[in-house]
């Protein structure tokens, strides 16, 4: 089977695109803002990705039956610099161009944070802190209210023991798509059924919100792709300051 893949792999990548020799990635000279960068990080990385994540670096985190060879496709698909330990290595700079590839040396990942932040030169700003999901890298949230998400998760409860009808007329809430990339803000109003699903089939998840949060939070955010539930609480100013931000 291993055979298998790696001669499938040979054909799928350009003679062009696999490095002869062990080259990896140099040090960055300029300053990077934290939102343009795009990695990949395989499982051997799988924390620092969140992490990443959690500074609004775009990174895609390999699932564990997923292999380096995988980590090589999408690399070259969506143009990823990809993150990797030990001797995955030398096989991915392989599989790829030269310079592609950066073998992270650090065993934590919070030392391994720290080790990207320094070599990527890595700009951080508040505004790029917890812009993307750490679940699905998703960067676009609902914006909710306490009032609105409160009403939300009783109406949740609610239809979970089918005390109301799924036919119940929908609440309207209103909705900002965040995208740090751009840095530009989109407003439109969506449709969030009983059940907490907006009108795209995404189920924001309330349920794991307790509801003294609603009188302590100003602002929750669910995450727009899969409904991960964010709010503004002391964790930011935990995370700036474990990781000197």
């Amino acid at each position: 089977y291993q055979r298998r893949v790696r001669a499938e792999l040979s054909q799928e990548i350009p003679e062009e695109h696999r490095g002869s020799e062990v080259s990896y990635l140099a040090p960055s000279a300029e300053p990077t803002p934290a939102h343009s960068l795009r990695v990949v990080v395989d499982v051997m990385c799988q924390g620092l990705g969140k992490k990443l994540r959690h500074i609004g670096v775009d990174c895609a985190i390999l699932e564990d039956n997923q292999t380096v060879d995988d980590a090589a496709r999408l690399a070259l698909s969506e143009g990823r610099v990809i993150l990797s330990r030990d001797s995955n290595c030398q096989r991915l700079v392989r599989l790829t161009d030269p310079g592609r590839v950066y073998c992270v040396k650090a065993m934590k990942a919070t030392d391994q944070l720290l080790e990207i932040r320094k070599h990527f030169n890595l700009v951080v700003e508040d505004e790029d802190l917890f812009s993307r999901c750490a679940i699905c890298n998703s960067s676009y949230f609902v914006k909710l209210e306490p009032g609105q998400a409160r009403a939300l998760k009783i109406s949740q409860e609610q239809y979970n023991s089918r005390k109301i009808s799924k036919w119940q007329q929908p609440v309207t809430v209103d909705c900002e798509y965040k995208v740090y990339e751009r840095r530009s803000i989109f407003n439109e109003k969506i449709h969030v059924s009983t059940e907490g699903v907006t009108q795209y089939g995404v189920r924001l998840q309330l349920d794991k919100v307790s509801m003294n949060k609603f009188n302590e939070t100003q602002m929750f955010w669910g995450c727009y792709d899969c409904g991960k539930m964010y709010w503004d609480g002391c964790h930011l100013k935990n995370f700036k300051s474990k990781h000197n931000l």
